[in-house]
């Protein structure tokens, strides 16, 4: 991926906001190759919509294109991907809440794996508010190794299994979701699966 990619998100604060994910790429020989780093922006609309004032969002783009970085009024931050998929990944910023960062990421990680996404003149729109429900099996990259995960709901509780053998078990305690049983030592793959466990309940 060595475009910029745009896509709608609903902020935390119930407005809409164009984001534009701009990839840091490495040259080697004559092509660019990604590097798994976006920087992130609010970018602008090429539609019209009553979601946001779009001529205020295209002046504010306009006055600071040409700035990089932290320089770009605009700039909101960096994700950074690693692994196969793009399951592994770091937000580096302050300007977004967790809700927002995780439409992006979502966004970025359907895009990599080849999926076709609904677009409107170039912008990518997003999913449906409610939550959807994620696949409870799935595979997981870090370090070019693959883990196959099963996600098994049992009742009250979740037995979390890799490679086909049980690795952990998550119940519900008081508000949120825990293991209560065996470990999952990976902190990246147990985000991961208490996402997906999250989206089923």
């Amino acid at each position: 991926m060595t475009n910029p990619i745009n896509l709608q998100i609903k902020r935390a604060d119930n407005t809409w906001d164009i984001i534009e994910a701009a990839p840091f790429v490495r040259e080697e020989g004559q092509e660019l190759v990604p590097t798994g780093t976006f920087q992130l922006y609010r970018g602008f609309p090429e539609f019209d919509s009553n979601l946001f004032d779009a001529d205020e969002l295209r002046e504010r783009y306009m006055e600071s294109i040409t700035l990089i970085g932290e320089e770009n009024p605009n700039y909101l931050g960096e994700l950074h991907f690693a692994g196969i998929s793009y399951y592994e990944w770091k937000y580096e910023g302050k300007q977004l809440e967790e809700s927002e960062v995780w439409q992006i990421v979502d966004c970025i990680q359907d895009y990599a794996a080849g999926k076709v996404p609904l677009m409107a003149n170039g912008i990518i729109l997003p999913k449906e508010f409610q939550p959807e429900k994620l696949p409870l099996t799935f595979k997981y990259g870090k370090n070019q190794i693959v883990s196959h995960i099963r996600i098994e709901e049992m009742e009250g509780h979740f037995i979390v299994i890799v490679n086909g053998e049980p690795v952990a078990q998550i119940e519900l305690l008081e508000e949120d979701w825990e293991v209560t049983g065996g470990d999952i030592y990976d902190r990246d793959l147990l985000d991961e699966v208490l996402r997906r466990i999250k989206a089923n309940t």
